[in-house]
């Protein structure tokens, strides 16, 4: 595994506010054990990366620090926005100039925020 891997299932459990427990019940193991997972203390076998990948819906390059692109690599041919697939707006990103992506990934910022700020709103 990746001395990567460790810090990468932690963020992704924390992100999803998951207990140690949940995990470790969900691969079969018990927590003290998962807890080793997540320090480095004990590789992560391969079934239970699969596991994980599959759980936490990654793939398991991701998992394994090899790529920062979470989703697995069939989702690059899969329709993004106005029939085109994620890979064709990548590729099309990488045609701007450093200042247009820049911009763009600016505005991205932003309406990230402002969606997360509208789902605040919606729990309250």
């Amino acid at each position: 595994m990746s001395e990567r891997t460790p810090k990468i299932i932690r963020d992704l459990r924390e992100k999803h506010e998951y207990k140690q427990e949940i995990i470790a019940k969900h691969l079969g193991v018990v927590q003290q054990t998962y807890s080793n997972y997540e320090k480095g203390h004990t590789s992560l076998p391969l079934d239970y990366l699969v596991k994980l990948a599959k759980f936490y819906g990654v793939s398991a390059d991701y998992l394994l620090g090899l790529t920062s692109f979470q989703k697995p690599f069939s989702e690059m041919e899969k329709i993004y926005a106005q029939n085109k697939t994620l890979g064709e707006v990548s590729s099309a990103l990488l045609t701007l100039s450093a200042d247009r992506r820049k911009m763009l990934l600016d505005y991205l910022g932003y309406l990230l925020a402002k969606q997360k700020e509208d789902q605040l709103k919606q729990k309250l």
